[in-house]
């Protein structure tokens, strides 16, 4: 029994392990000190200084960038969901060999 619990803790711990650097990584946390996308903060013109034209486009833009965002942390979400999927696969394995030992 012991041996069990020696092999569900060994199997656990790299796979909390890996959770938490994952969900670290995927908030920015640890990446040059910053924490999410700065390029609003790049944009301080007024609007009312703008054309029309250049407020429509401003508009599409900025649309644009929300999109992309959206795309990527549902890839993100999705690329994230697969891998710990793989890792419990892989534990599952793991646990698989130890028990037939």
């Amino acid at each position: 029994m012991k041996t069990v619990r020696n092999v569900i803790l060994c199997a656990v711990v790299p796979l909390v392990c890996a959770m938490g650097a994952t969900h670290a990584y995927a908030q920015g946390i640890g990446r040059s000190g910053t924490y999410g996308p700065m390029w609003d903060n790049a944009v301080t013109m007024s609007m009312d200084k703008l054309t029309a034209q250049q407020r429509n486009e401003v508009v599409q833009i900025k649309s644009k960038m929300m999109q992309m965002t959206m795309e990527h942390e549902q890839a993100m979400a999705k690329m994230e969901m697969d891998f710990m999927q793989t890792m419990m696969d892989l534990q599952k394995q793991l646990l698989d060999v130890f028990r037939g030992h």
